[in-house]
């Protein structure tokens, strides 16, 4: 049986704005009452003025499908990655607008209204700025990303690998947009911030996206679509959508390419699962599990006042963020404190029990806050609630309230195989990563790598060729490829740098007093760099050898245009190999290729890797090679910046002299 604990007629405990913050996550618990005056109370009549009617809502399935195939993908595809970055910036500030001007600007929609309230659309807003940011930052200003290092194809009986030459053959992985559309079925009540999220990913990766729409979200699927719309940002018809969330009706209408991600039951998933076009990989499945979220109280957390608090806070945490079901496990002899903690917040407080299935609320998002209901489960021991969390289905989140580390040790080793991810949080935690809202959505996919969430929108494949021909492709220069000497490339802007500009330095012979100096500023005494006897006793050295450092050191003396120039700054080094030692008084020199140039910043600026490689003068043998990231102005000089006028009043008086 479940229990039910209802609100006590009590002024509510802790601070305001956590009852503010309680009572807004919880909205997707209870159900609507008839009479509710929210903003979606009009969402039946606008559905039907929108021809969303149940009689025949497939009709004109394949038509809208084609719509959104042809007209948006067609257009976001004939665009890079930075330039769909910028559209995904534009539609922030376009909507940012419209939130921030919803009192004064013209009457819309009633659908348009209840979106641009809405709490969780204003943390979807959030996180396409952050996307967008992302994808502006680490993304190539290319249609294609490489994908790893570009490798020889081996050649001749031996298997030996050719020289490096324009007509080389080499392979690259590359990711790239795939040629299908984006669906998105959202069976449940519809989470602005996720919904937002999978539209922005499906953006950047060129993809058009089709909202399928269950009843439940279809107000809310529409409003979007219509704000959307709205703000003349994005293609025509790159959102679109459609009443229909079965398998059996949609994934026959959906071609090679295609990809789904689901906000569905385990059930309701399987069926997607089950479809012969997902069996033989023609349509591909994104993240098809629910999102259950769960709260474990230590048997040992002893809560007091700033505990409970911190309790109350990680609940809250939990419900802005759970797609589905909220669980709070405590101790059987906090059921009571608890209980009462949580109606401070919440106006029902639902027990539950073994016996009982953890399952998806069946009812749709509920308008009023005083609604909200979270599910309270007292455990005796750690046995009994391990045993509640592996029942978790679909994905699992859990929060750990805890001071022992020996308590965390035994649980994370018996349950983290089983789970999705796991917080651990104590009292004693200085700066708390359980924030609310948009900022904590916001953080974490700034923590996340851009790469890894687009990577289900995106297609992989290899690609085998000439050198010329691979390096045209990927917009990087790849050994072998012809290079342009000249001007030396540190004093070219990026309005005039170009991939394959080239230098090569003077020489520069390593001497032993050289090496000696280096050791004693740095402090690294090695005995191959400093005991001659101790070096030839080495397995593989035929005398003292300078530092490595020491050689990345010289060739940087040995490229680098010491006067002001268009490169900045030093952004730092990858990939450094040492392919041979270098002894003593051995002549060196250095070349410099511009390899990649990244997107240009807000600041006019943008990130150029170089190949660097060292090598011997005698024999223009390789002994040491790595790439250079270098922050380089896109104009130079760099353009003059007004000091601010002293008058205000003259400073005003001024007229713009165009």
């Amino acid at each position: 049986m479940t229990e039910t604990a209802e609100a006590k007629p009590r002024p509510p405990a802790g601070s305001g704005v956590i009852l503010q913050k309680g009572a807004r996550l919880a909205q997707t618990i209870q159900p609507r009452p008839a009479a509710d005056p929210s903003p979606y109370a009009l969402q039946h009549q606008e559905c039907a003025k929108l021809d969303v009617h149940r009689d025949n809502r497939h009709g004109d399935l394949t038509r809208q499908i084609s719509q959104c195939r042809a007209a948006g993908t067609q257009v976001l595809q004939a665009q890079n990655f930075v330039e769909r970055a910028q559209l995904l910036r534009r539609l922030h500030a376009a909507l940012s607008a419209q939130a921030v001007n919803r009192e004064t600007a013209e009457p819309v929609s009633a659908l348009i209204n209840a979106v641009l309230i809405d709490q969780g659309f204003l943390q979807g807003l959030d996180r396409i700025k952050r996307l967008a940011d992302l994808a502006a930052r680490n993304l190539p200003d290319q249609k294609m990303i490489v994908c790893g290092p570009i490798r020889p194809c081996a050649h001749g009986a031996a298997g030996q690998a050719s020289a490096p030459s324009p007509f080389r053959q080499v392979r690259m992985r590359l990711k790239q947009p795939g040629s299908g559309l984006a669906a998105h079925v959202v069976a449940n009540a519809a989470s602005f911030p996720n919904l937002l999220e999978r539209i922005s990913l499906a953006i950047l990766a060129g993809r058009s996206v089709l909202i399928c729409a269950s009843d439940t979200a279809q107000a809310e699927a529409l409003g979007l679509s219509q704000l959307l719309r709205s703000t003349n940002v994005l293609p025509e018809q790159a959102v679109h959508v459609i009443p229909v969330i079965d398998a059996a009706v949609l994934l026959p209408h959906l071609e090679r390419g295609d990809v789904v991600t689901l906000c569905a039951t385990p059930s309701h998933t399987a069926t997607f699962h089950a479809h012969p076009k997902v069996l033989n990989g023609s349509v591909r499945l994104g993240s098809c599990q629910a999102n259950y979220a769960a709260l474990l109280m230590a048997p040992e957390y002893d809560p007091g006042p700033s505990e409970w608090e911190l309790f109350l806070q990680s609940v809250q945490a939990l419900h802005s963020n759970a797609s589905f079901a909220t669980c709070i496990l405590v101790p059987q002899s906090l059921e009571k404190s608890a209980t009462d903690e949580l109606l401070t917040v919440f106006e029902k407080v639902t027990l539950g029990n073994l016996e009982q299935p953890i399952s998806q609320p069946s009812s749709p998002k509920a308008s009023k806050p005083s609604m909200a209901q979270v599910t309270l489960f007292p455990y005796s021991n750690t046995g009994v609630a391990l045993d509640i969390l592996r029942r978790f289905p679909g994905r699992r989140n859990v929060t750990v309230l805890s001071r022992q580390h020996e308590f965390l040790g035994d649980f994370l080793a018996t349950l983290a195989p089983c789970l999705d991810q796991i917080v651990v949080v104590s009292p004693e935690t200085i700066v708390s990563t359980l924030d609310t809202g948009a900022e904590a959505s916001g953080r974490g996919l700034a923590a996340e790598d851009i790469l890894s969430l687009l990577d289900f929108y995106l297609e992989e494949s290899e690609i085998s060729g000439p050198t010329t021909l691979l390096s045209e492709i990927s917009g990087t220069w790849i050994e072998g490829v012809p290079v342009r000497e000249g001007e030396h490339p540190f004093r070219k802007p990026l309005s005039r740098l170009r991939i394959g500009d080239h230098m090569r330095s003077g020489d520069r012979i390593v001497r032993a007093e050289d090496v000696e100096a280096f050791g004693h500023l740095t402090g690294d005494l090695f005995y191959a760099h400093m005991d001659e006897t101790a070096a030839r006793a080495h397995p593989f050295f035929d005398g003292r050898v300078a530092h490595g450092q020491f050689i990345m050191a010289l060739a940087n003396g040995l490229f680098v245009d010491p006067a002001p120039g268009p490169v900045l700054a030093n952004l730092g080094g990858r990939d450094l190999h040492f392919f041979a030692p270098v002894y003593f008084d051995t002549t060196l020199y250095v070349t410099l290729t511009c390899c990649a140039i990244g997107p240009i910043g807000k600041a006019g600026s943008a990130e150029v890797q170089w190949t660097c490689q060292v090598l011997r003068s005698d024999d223009d043998a390789r002994v040491a090679q790595f790439d250079l990231l270098t922050l380089v102005a896109s104009q130079w000089p760099l353009p003059t910046v007004p000091a601010p006028d002293a008058s205000p009043n003259i400073a005003s008086s001024k007229k713009d002299p165009a």
